[in-house]
């Protein structure tokens, strides 16, 4: 399967989209262990480049145990808040992302991108977690 979203988009995005904010779930699912590190250096490399933007990850797990349901095997589940559709799709297109998606290619076996529309309310304010084993790693990528 080709990782670089670009393949899809022509096909994918909606003509009419809302200015609305964003969510789009991303699951993930490595090669290997050891290809984290390129996925690392992607992240590193996106949030510095499109954070200042409006994306924001609103949360990145690990899948653990399913209750219910098979919704196939993934490694990471995360979040990601943009400031609206529009600028979703522009990022994927853009020459700078397309500079460090090859970061990300190399790092997955399969994955999912998949914009979601609120039909509730929810809250925007952040919540701070300190720790996890990721943010000690994309924050020395961020200062180097």
């Amino acid at each position: 399967m080709d990782m670089n979203p670009l393949t899809h988009l022509d096909k994918a995005q909606p003509a009419q989209m809302s200015d609305e904010p964003v969510i789009v779930l991303n699951l993930l699912k490595f090669k290997s262990a050891e290809s984290q590190d390129s996925y690392l250096d992607y992240a590193a490399s996106f949030f510095k480049t499109f954070g200042a933007r409006g994306a924001e990850a609103l949360y990145c797990g690990k899948l653990m145990e399913k209750v219910q349901g098979d919704a196939g095997d993934w490694d990471i589940v995360i979040l990601v808040r943009y400031t609206n559709r529009k600028m979703f799709y522009d990022m994927l297109r853009s020459e700078e992302y397309q500079a460090f998606s090859y970061l990300r290619e190399d790092a997955l076996e399969n994955a999912v991108l998949q914009p979601s529309e609120a039909v509730m309310p929810y809250r925007t304010e952040s919540i701070e977690f300190e720790g996890g084993d990721w943010l000690g790693e994309i924050q020395k990528r961020l200062a180097s």
